[in-house]
Order: C-alpha cells, then sequence, then structure tokens
C-alpha cells in the first residue's frame, strides 16, 4: 500500500490536543463535519484544554454542533479535557510513567471513550503501539481472507497482539492505520478493492 499509494502523513492537526478533540468530534460522523466544529472551536480560540474543561456546556455544545450527538460529546470532551489537564499536565508527557495497558485502561474509563477512540489516542497522541481495529480495517482484512471476528473488542483482542508482536515502529503503525483508513476510502467495496493493486496482486488468502 505505501508503494502504491504513498505516504499518508495520517493523522493531520496542529498538535496533539487538536488529535484528541477530533478523535471524539469524529465519532459517527464524516470527517467534513468533525472539521466545521473543529474551526469553530478555533475560530473562537478555545481549542485548548483547559478552556474546554471549563467551558459552559452549552457554548461548547453550539459550538460542536456540526459532528452531532453534540450533548455526549460536548460532556466526553470536557471530561477528556479535565483528564488532560490533571493527570498530564495537559501535555502527552504526562503519561509517560504509565504503561500503554493502564494508560487504555484510563481513556477507556473517560465518558464517550470507546476501544477505537482509545487506541486513536494511544498511537497518535501518546505514541504508543497500537492496532487500531476500525472498519476500515475489519473489511480490508476479510477481503484478504482473515479471519475478522464481529464488533471492535473481538477484532481488537485477535490482531494488537499480532502487530505488537512484528517490528513496526510507531510511525510505522500511524502510517499503516492511515494507508488502511485511506485505501478503504478509495474502494469502497470488495468488487473494487479486486479491481484495484492488492486485487490485482492475488493479496486474498481465501
Amino acid at each position: 500500500m505505501l508503494r502504491e499509494m504513498g505516504p499518508t502523513g495520517w493523522w493531520p492537526s496542529d498538535g496533539p490536543y487538536e488529535i484528541m478533540v477530533g478523535a471524539v468530534l469524529i465519532q459517527n460522523v464524516s470527517w467534513r463535519n468533525a472539521d466545521r466544529s473543529l474551526d469553530a472551536l478555533k475560530a473562537e480560540r478555545l481549542l485548548d484544554p483547559h478552556a474546554i474543561a471549563r467551558m459552559d456546556d452549552a457554548r461548547l455544545q453550539e459550538l460542536i454542533r456540526p459532528s452531532g450527538f453534540y450533548r455526549n460529546k460536548s460532556r466526553a470532551l470536557r471530561e477528556m479535557s479535565r483528564w488532560y489537564v490533571e493527570r498530564c499536565g495537559a501535555r502527552p508527557e504526562g503519561a509517560a510513567d504509565v504503561d500503554d495497558d493502564a494508560l487504555r485502561k484510563e481513556l477507556l474509563a473517560l465518558f464517550g471513550i470507546g476501544g477505537e477512540t482509545a487506541d486513536d489516542l494511544l498511537l497518535y497522541v501518546f505514541d504508543r503501539r497500537a492496532f487500531i481495529a476500525d472498519t476500515y480495517a475489519r473489511r480490508l482484512f476479510t477481503f484478504l481472507g482473515y479471519r475478522t471476528p464481529a464488533g471492535y473488542p473481538a477484532f481488537h483482542k485477535v490482531y494488537n497482539p499480532i502487530t505488537l508482536a512484528t517490528s513496526l515502529t510507531v510511525a510505522d503503525l500511524k502510517e499503516f492505520h492511515g494507508l488502511i483508513d485511506e485505501y478503504g476510502k478509495t474502494y469502497r467495496d470488495d468488487a473494487a478493492k479486486a479491481e484495484s493493486f492488492l486485487g490485482r496482486m492475488g493479496m486474498r488468502l481465501a
């Protein structure tokens, strides 16, 4: 994929906190809508963990309305921001003393942070090795003939240990996720995948 598609530079952002906010806003919506909410926060100079942690709920909901589910996302953003400020000093390095499994559990304990969002944050904010078992990955693995358990937790449970057993670095894993998602957006169904460079190379296992 890297040879055929080139590097993706994923996740595009102006810093780790923007990634954190974006990972919440993108849940169940398009990137376009999430970007509209990010732009609204930036326009008001409020894309800051201290600002969001203490922001009035109604004000935050109005700013992130384009992302949908704005009541739950508002609560998730405020709780995540408070945790980031109080637990980490508003710096990824503030969690350096926490091992990967413990950090993931802390993230999952926050309101509105599920497995995929937690793994996004682990990899792209805290620079921990992780496999993001999202829908694009599941579709690709299924197309390639791999066993793909239903649901994020089961899929992650099978393939995260396999991924961590490789020599892929944090940078490699960031690019791997970006390539999987960009491939999935370009080749949306099995027919398109079959006509893609992976299909032409006979990559299917089944």
